[in-house]
Order: C-alpha cells, then sequence, then structure tokens
C-alpha cells in the first residue's frame, strides 16, 4: 500500500498581496507612534539639559550674588568688532553665560582651558570654544555643529554652537542698549533674584534655538534673544506676534554692528520649544502664545499679569 504524498499548500498570489497590504498597514500605524514617542524622549533630554543649565546658573548667582550676563562686554559688542585694539581689549571680551557657568555645570577642565583675559575669540580659546558641549544641545537639533557664517569662519572654522539662550528683552532694540533690556541676563547685566519682582516662576532665563550660525556657545555676541523678532516698524522694530519659531528672526545688516539670525527663540521640536523659568523649572511654550503673555513672561519687573500658557 503506497502512502498518499503530502503537498505543502503554497500561499496564492492573492494571500501574498493581502499579507504584505496588512503589514505594510501595521507599519504605517507604528512608524509615527515610534517616532512620536522617540520625540518625546528627546523633548525630555532637552528639558533635562535646560534644568541643568537652570542649576548651573543658580550656582553661579548664589556664589556671585547676580545671574552671569548674556556677555561680559557691553551692547553693540560682537564679533563683527574682533579684532578691536588687542586681545584684551573689552569691547570684544564676549565670554557668554555659558562659559561663565561652566564651573557650576561639573565642567571644570573646559573652563580651566578658557583664558577669560581675552576675547573669546582669541586664538588661545580656539580649542575651548571648539569642543562640542552635550548639555548644550538639544538631541532634536540637526542643523550645524559649528557655525558657518563669515564673521566666525573668518577668525576660526570650528566654533561649535548652543541650543540654549538668555531670554534678555522683550524686542530686539532692548537688546541693543537703545532702550532699557526689560530680561533677566543681557551684555554686562547684574541681575539678582531681588530684581525679578514679577517672580521666579512667571519669568524666562531661557529659551531654546535652533539657530545654526550666531550661536556659538562660548561667545556672548547674540547670546540673548528677545520675545519678539524683528520687523521694520518703528519706533520698536518689533513683530506683532511671538518670536517662537518665527523665521526670520533677525534681518542682519539693518542695525550697524550685527549679525543675522534665522531663529530666535525656536526647537526642531513640534509646535513650540522648551523654556527654562527662574525658579529652575522648565515649560514647553507654544508657539502660538498670546504675546502679551510671552511679553510678560519675558520681563524681570514689568508687574505683569501672566495669562494661561
Amino acid at each position: 500500500m503506497t502512502r498518499p504524498t503530502l503537498r505543502r499548500k503554497a500561499f496564492t498570489l492573492v494571500e501574498l498581496l493581502v499579507v504584505i497590504a496588512i503589514i505594510g498597514v501595521l507599519v504605517g500605524l507604528l512608524l509615527p507612534a515610534i517616532q512620536s514617542a522617540r520625540e518625546a524622549g528627546r523633548r525630555m533630554s532637552c528639558m533635562n539639559n535646560m534644568k541643568q543649565s537652570g542649576l548651573a546658573i543658580h550656582g553661579y548667582a548664589t556664589a556671585r550674588k547676580v545671574f552671569p550676563p548674556s556677555s561680559n562686554s557691553g551692547f553693540g559688542s560682537g564679533v563683527w568688532g574682533y579684532p578691536g585694539s588687542g586681545p584684551a581689549d573689552e569691547t570684544i571680551r564676549l565670554h557668554s553665560f555659558a562659559s561663565l557657568i561652566l564651573p557650576y555645570a561639573e565642567a571644570n577642565e573646559v573652563f580651566d582651558a578658557i583664558n577669560y583675559n581675552v576675547s573669546s575669540l582669541d586664538p588661545a580659546n580656539h580649542t575651548a570654544a571648539s569642543i562640542v558641549l552635550p548639555m548644550y544641545r538639544c538631541p532634536s537639533y540637526n542643523g550645524n555643529v559649528y557655525s558657518k557664517d563669515p564673521l566666525y569662519t573668518a577668525i576660526y572654522e570650528k566654533f561649535a554652537v548652543r541650543n540654549y539662550v538668555a531670554m534678555g528683552a522683550k524686542t530686539v532694540l532692548g537688546l541693543s542698549g537703545a532702550i532699557p533690556a526689560e530680561g533677566v541676563m543681557y551684555p554686562q547685566s547684574k541681575t539678582g533674584f531681588h530684581s525679578i519682582t514679577d517672580g521666579t516662576s512667571k519669568t524666562i532665563l531661557l529659551a531654546e534655538t535652533r539657530e545654526e550660525n550666531a550661536s556659538v556657545w562660548i561667545d556672548g555676541t547674540s547670546a540673548a534673544v528677545a520675545a519678539r523678532f524683528m520687523a521694520l516698524v518703528p519706533p520698536l522694530y518689533a513683530g506683532d506676534t511671538a518670536a517662537i519659531n518665527h523665521q526670520p528672526y533677525f534681518q542682519g545688516g539693518v542695525f550697524p554692528n550685527s549679525i543675522g539670525q534665522n531663529w530666535g527663540p525656536s526647537s526642531q521640536h513640534p509646535g513650540g520649544a522648551n523654556h527654562l523659568l527662574c525658579d529652575g523649572s522648565v515649560r514647553f511654550i507654544q508657539q502660538t502664545i498670546d504675546i502679551n503673555t510671552y511679553d510678560a513672561l519675558a520681563t524681570r519687573n514689568g508687574n505683569d499679569v501672566v495669562g494661561d500658557y
């Protein structure tokens, strides 16, 4: 008696196409969820970076009784003035808050490599300036590692950029020195906790930025931004909406002695950007925030009423 031959039943073409279609649908459903989860993780990591910067800034403020300035050179001083009258010229000293707080951020090796008696742009500081510091980089940022702005590359080609910047004023005019800056950290500021009468939980200290060129971490040239983007409308030259993710933020060449900035407060997180408040908390602020509320958050002593955001 012969045994019957067993034949394996193969998939028909139709069945194979159905299986492939089902797999495609599942992948299509799962991929956005995976990407969303990854972005949520990156945003949380970014918030942690800002918290660490906040702790370092508080450490500086406790030791010095004032918050660090965005730049230790004054208003109107910047990379365009380098080399000035010499390496010790105070107008081009330009050490940023991100450089000044290094000892309080457990980055003593980098701090020790910087010569604060000469410009942050001086060749003596190029090795330190080229270091990419993870605590100053948002994980979602995918722009330049080093500034490609001609003002920087003419001096050195490896000035590393940062993704966190001081909130210095309501408008770019306030950051020019033409009118008083209303924020906490701006060029040569000496703001203490006692100066923040609006409340530390209602005042922004740092904002994220995705600026790729005018964002050198060691340099104070553009280490502070404003709540409003620049608009060619006198007398304040300020836009009527929040600067968050508005492009361009600042058009170079409009004001003398300036550098163009494509982005001010901004991020590559969808819909807004992380912000560090003076009490050390971090909030994700939507780019659609009411401009009056954002203005109020940018000021240290405006006696403003901060609405919901």
